[in-house]
C-alpha cells in the first residue's frame, strides 16, 4: 500500500490494473484464472470462484482461486439452471450481488464446500460474522442482459460479512467481468469465423483442384483439423456402391490412433443419418446427440475409443451430394478443449458438402471414362467382329466359289469331289450363321429368358447319347454318371442344351484316340453341377485366358487343325451367367480338361 493509501483506493486501483490485463485477454481459461485470484485477493476472501453458463443452460465452475481443497472440489461442479434460479429467488439483494445465509437454501442445492481448517467469530461474539454455509453470488451479464455466469466468493478473511465497500468492489469486479468475457467471446467468436471460413474456402478449393477421392481426402484432412481446432481428425469416403472392387478411402490429421472397423460402422451409419437430418453428431463425455443416432453399444464403442485416444468429445459430419452420403469427418476433442459451437458445426457440414460434391464429381468422371473405354473397346470389338466374320465367311465361300468354277469348266472331271467341298462348306457356313444369331440372341440384355424347369440330368443323357456315335467313331470312351433325385433348375431347357452340345462337342473333338470322356451331373450345396472330363491335349494358361472370347481358336497347332468357328464356349458363357450360373475350367497342356457347369438349383 502506497503512503497515505486507503483500502478502497488501493483496492480500486488494483481492480483497474487488473481489468486492464483481463480486457485484453482473449484466452477464455486465462481470464476466469486471472479475475478469481484476484476477487479472492483485492476483496479479502479465501475461496473465489467462477461459474459460466453452459449451452444447456446450466451453470459449470470453470476457476477456483484461494484453496487447494476447493478448487478439487468444486471444479466442473455443475448447478442446474433452474436450481440457480431457486437461490436467486430465496437470497437477499445487497444491489446486484445476491446472498443467502446459512440454512436457507432452497431443496435441490447442492452442499457448498467447508474448510476444515477455517474459523471465525460466532454470532454470540459477532451479529455479522460469516457461517461457512452463507453464500454470496455475484452475476455478470452480456450488454443485453442475458446472464453469462456468477462470481462466489466464501470466507473472507475478516471473519465477517462484507461491508459495503467490499460488496461495491466484488460489484464491481462482476460487471467487469461480464463486460470482459462478452468482449473475449466477441473477439473468440470473429477468430472462430475467421479460422473456419479460411478452413472452407480451401477444402473448396481442394475439391474443385482433383477428381481422385483418396487424394483429395489426404490433401484436406490438414486444413479440416486445423480449421475445427480437432485434436484427432479421421476422414473416409466410402466405396462406391456400384463397384464392388472399389475400397473406401482415408485420412488421418493430428493423430497416429487408427479407428477399429467396429467404430468406421458405428461413424458410417451416424453419418448416413446426419447427411439425411442435414446435421452433425456428437458423442462422448456421458452424452449422445443427436439421441436416436446412437444405440447403446455405439456409445459404448465410441466412449470406448474416445478414452483409448486420450479424448473427451467426438464430432461426425457427414459427407455427401444430393441425396447420397458418400463419407464422413470425424473429429475429437481433448478433455481440456472446449465444447463444439454451432458454428463449428455448420462449418463441418459445409466441409462435408464441398467434398461430397467432389467424390461425386470424380465418380461421375469415372463412370464417364469407363463408359468412353467401353464404348471404344465395343467399336473394336464390331472392327474386329467384322474382319473376322468376313474372314470366316471368305474361305469357305472362295472354296465354293472355286469348285462351282470347275464343274462348269469340266462337269465330267470329279464331280462327287468337288460336290463334297461345296456342302461341308456349305455347312460351314451354315453352322457360323447359326452360332452368329445364337450369340446375337443371348447376348441381348433386353430379351427375357424363357423361365421353365430344366432337368439339367435328362438333358445331359440326351446330349451324350447324341455324340456316342461320334465318340465310337474317334475310339474315345464317352461314359455318363448322375446322382440319384436331382434337384431341377429355372430357365431356358434350349440353350441349356447347346451349352452341354458345346462342352460335350469340345471333349470329344480334342481327345485323341483311346481317350476317355466322363460326364458327370451332380447336386452339390444347393447348385447342379455338370462337369465334363477329358483327358485330352489340354489348354495353356495363356489361351484359358481368351477361352470365352469369340473366335478365340486357341495357339495350339493341334487344336487349330479342328474346324470350328470359336464361337461355341463364348454362347455357352453368356447362357450360364444368364441363368445365374458360371463356368470353371481346369486345364494343363498335355494332362486333359474339366470343366464345371454350375447352377443354381431350384
Amino acid at each position: 500500500m502506497r503512503e497515505g493509501e486507503t483500502w478502497e483506493v488501493l483496492a480500486l486501483r488494483r481492480l483497474t490494473e487488473l481489468m486492464n490485463r483481463v480486457s485484453a485477454q482473449d484466452d477464455l481459461s486465462v481470464l476466469f484464472d486471472m479475475v478469481v485470484d484476484g476477487a479472492a485477493d483485492v476483496v479479502g476472501f479465501k475461496v473465489a470462484a467462477i461459474s459460466i453458463v453452459v449451452p444447456s443452460g446450466d451453470v459449470k465452475v470453470v476457476a477456483v482461486a484461494g484453496d487447494d481443497e476447493a478448487r478439487t472440489e468444486l471444479l466442473g461442479r455443475r448447478t442446474p439452471r433452474e436450481v440457480l434460479e431457486a437461490e436467486f429467488a430465496v437470497a437477499e439483494r445487497w444491489g446486484s450481488l445476491r446472498f443467502v445465509p446459512a440454512g436457507q437454501l432452497p431443496d435441490g442445492s447442492a452442499d457448498g464446500w467447508v474448510s476444515s481448517d477455517w474459523t471465525a467469530p460466532t454470532p454470540e461474539d459477532d451479529p455479522d460474522a460469516w457461517n461457512p454455509e452463507d453464500t454470496l453470488i455475484a452475476p455478470f451479464f452480456d450488454a443485453v442482459g442475458e446472464l453469462l455466469g456468477i462470481l462466489s466468493v466464501d470466507l473472507p478473511l475478516s471473519g465477517l460479512r462484507p461491508d459495503a465497500t467490499q460488496r461495491a468492489v466484488l460489484e464491481l469486479f462482476a460487471n467487469q467481468t461480464g463486460i470482459a468475457v462478452s468482449a473475449a467471446r466477441q473477439r473468440h467468436t470473429l477468430s472462430e469465423r475467421v479460422r473456419l471460413s479460411e478452413a472452407v474456402q480451401t477444402v473448396a478449393r481442394i475439391a474443385q483442384e482433383d477428381l481422385d477421392p483418396a487424394k483429395v481426402v489426404d490433401v484436406a484432412a490438414a486444413p479440416i483439423s486445423a480449421g475445427l481446432a480437432a485434436a484427432g481428425l479421421w476422414l473416409r469416403a466410402f466405396g462406391a456402391a456400384d463397384d464392388d472392387e472399389r475400397e473406401s478411402v482415408s485420412a488421418r490429421s493430428g493423430t497416429s490412433v487408427q479407428a477399429p472397423v467396429s467404430l468406421v460402422d458405428t461413424a458410417r451409419r451416424a453419418a448416413i443419418s446426419g447427411w439425411r437430418a442435414g446435421v452433425v453428431a456428437v458423442v462422448g463425455a456421458g452424452q449422445a446427440s443427436p439421441a436416436s443416432f446412437w444405440r447403446p453399444d455405439d456409445v459404448a464403442r465410441a466412449e470406448s475409443f474416445l478414452a483409448s485416444a486420450g479424448a473427451r468429445s467426438l464430432l461426425i459430419a457427414p459427407m455427401g451430394s444430393g441425396s447420397s452420403c458418400f463419407g464422413y469427418i470425424a473429429c475429437t476433442r481433448g478433455p481440456s478443449d472446449p465444447d463444439w459451437t454451432v458454428a463449428e458445426a455448420e462449418a463441418a457440414l459445409e466441409m462435408g458438402r464441398d467434398l461430397g460434391r467432389a467424390i461425386r464429381n470424380a465418380r461421375l468422371y469415372a463412370v464417364e471414362r469407363r463408359v468412353a473405354a467401353e464404348l471404344r473397346e465395343a467399336d473394336r470389338g464390331k472392327t474386329q467382329l467384322f474382319s473376322t466374320v468376313s474372314h470366316e465367311l471368305k474361305n469357305p465361300l472362295a472354296s465354293i466359289v472355286g469348285h462351282v468354277e470347275l464343274l462348269r469348266q469340266d462337269p465330267d472331271g470329279n464331280p462327287e469331289w468337288s460336290l463334297g467341298v461345296i456342302e461341308r462348306n456349305t455347312e460351314r457356313l451354315q453352322n457360323l450363321v447359326d452360332d452368329l444369331l445364337t450369340l446375337s440372341r443371348v447376348s441381348d440384355p433386353d430379351r427375357a429368358l424363357p423361365e421353365a424347369d430344366v432337368d439339367l440330368g435328362e438333358v445331359s443323357r440326351e446330349v451324350v447319347d447324341m455324340f456316342r456315335p461320334r465318340a465310337d467313331t474317334q475310339q474315345v470312351s464317352l461314359t455318363f454318371e448322375q446322382q440319384d433325385e436331382l434337384p431341377l433348375v429355372r430357365g431356358s431347357a434350349g440353350d441349356l442344351e447347346r451349352v452341354v452340345q458345346n462342352l460335350i462337342s469340345n471333349a470329344v473333338k480334342f481327345t485323341p484316340p483311346g481317350g476317355n470322356v466322363a460326364v458327370s451331373v451332380a447336386n452339390r450345396r444347393n447348385r447342379v453341377v455338370l462337369e465334363c472330363v477329358d483327358d485330352g491335349v489340354g489348354i495353356s494358361p495363356e489361351d484359358q485366358a481368351g477361352l470365352f472370347t469369340e473366335f478365340f481358336r486357341g495357339t495350339n497347332p493341334v487344336t487349330l487343325r479342328v474346324p470350328g468357328t470359336g464361337l461355341g464356349l463364348s454362347i455357352a458363357q453368356r447362357v450360364v451367367v444368364k441363368h445365374g450360373g458360371r463356368i470353371v475350367v481346369d486345364s494343363e497342356p498335355g494332362r486333359g480338361t474339366s470343366v464345371r457347369l454350375l447352377l443354381p438349383a431350384r
